[in-house]
């Protein structure tokens, strides 16, 4: 697909063609607090996802400062080593006075190049292959300037550049808007659930009594034939960290790799509670199923099983908040069977249980 008005064909180039100087490196110095001007820019203040700087809790670079280390319009930083190998970001103006640390390699686009045409071939399965090529032969994850700089690719003139680049923006426009959308239902919904579950009356309960605990456990992957039955089996990795009612199931087990494993089969309605890796997730499940030992599930529930499920979910990510940067690795199941409780009426639970499942909808319809 390619613009009408634009003929003859692409030529071949290198990112070290498309640059001022050299390709260089960053400050090797150490973050400080914020001065509220000079701000560092580091692997992980790149998102993963939008490869955008993260600037919710911006920091700044320690000792001398200098203007080698700015980074300015045109400029494209790329990361250059660890799991983030060829995580890319270019700057904007928006984003204020950034100096690039030592992890980070810049390239500087030439006027004659249009940056963000350029930065777009760093999104390309192409440009991904090649950054697990060159990880792999040298042995480790890990690009250094001369290699990121012979990184071929094809390139038009610098108007259909131009024009390529204006139509990639517009996109990036739309995308920012429909993440902020997202952004702001989520935090609606967090202001809502913060509500309802501190202004609501009810009874106070243990969570013990008011549901079945049953754990679970992982079949030996080394027999297959455990791997081909028809009953669900899920880890934490399946729930989503949101929406409680997003399980994603890809893997089936049978009776007999139940009966040589410590899972068990949670009857529906369930609710999965993830205590271990990815502690704080909480999802409902209205099917039958069973899970890894990263969960603590909760059966015959005596309550509305919707409503419970999104208060342990407000609940639990108060856990795991607690939890992290510490040497906790996770929460016991006595620990939760101790979690309180408070209950309504069942007519107050199903309301709310339906109040926030609307907003989970709307959050979906948008994503």
């Amino acid at each position: 697909m390619r613009f009408p008005e634009f003929k003859g064909e692409w030529e071949e180039t290198t990112l070290g063609k498309c640059v001022i100087q050299p390709l260089d490196y960053g400050m090797n110095t150490a973050a400080i607090t914020y001065d509220g001007e000079n701000k560092y820019i580091r692997i992980t203040d790149i998102d993963e996802q939008s490869s955008q700087y993260i600037s919710d809790s911006p920091v700044s670079p320690a000792g001398q400062l200098l203007d080698k280390y700015i980074v300015e319009e045109n400029d494209i930083l790329f990361a250059r080593t660890g799991a983030s190998t060829g995580k890319t970001y270019l700057y904007k103006k928006k984003d204020g006075k950034l100096y690039f640390a030592g992890f980070l390699i810049r390239a500087k686009i030439k006027t004659e190049c249009n940056s963000t045409f350029i930065f777009a071939q760093t999104k390309t399965v192409r440009y991904y292959k090649w950054v697990g090529f060159m990880s792999i032969r040298s042995g480790q994850p890990g690009i250094n300037s001369q290699e990121y700089a012979s990184y071929r690719f094809l390139i038009p003139q610098k108007e259909e550049q131009d024009k390529i680049a204006k139509f990639l923006s517009l996109l990036d426009s739309r995308i920012e808007a429909q993440i902020k959308i997202i952004e702001d239902l989520k935090k609606l919904k967090s202001a809502v659930i913060t509500v309802i579950f501190t202004t609501t009356n009810g009874v106070n309960y243990q969570l013990k009594d008011l549901a079945k605990f049953i754990g679970g456990g992982t079949p030996s992957s080394n027999d297959s034939s455990y791997w081909s039955g028809d009953i669900p089996w899920i880890s934490s990795s399946d729930v989503s960290e949101d929406n409680i009612n997003k399980i994603t199931i890809t893997r089936h087990i049978t009776n007999e790799a139940i009966k040589k494993s410590a899972t068990q089969i949670c009857e529906s309605p369930c609710i999965l509670i993830v205590s271990r890796v990815g502690v704080g997730k909480v999802a409902l499940s209205n099917i039958s199923l069973c899970t890894s030992q990263d969960f603590c599930n909760l059966t015959k529930i005596k309550c509305n099983p919707k409503f419970l499920a999104y208060q342990l979910q407000s609940i639990m990510k108060r856990k795991s908040y607690a939890v992290q940067g510490t040497s906790i690795k996770g929460i016991t199941t006595e620990e939760i069977k101790k979690t309180g409780i408070m209950l309504p009426s069942i007519e107050k639970q199903l309301s709310i249980a339906s109040t926030l499942s609307r907003i989970d909808t709307f959050i979906d319809v948008e994503i």
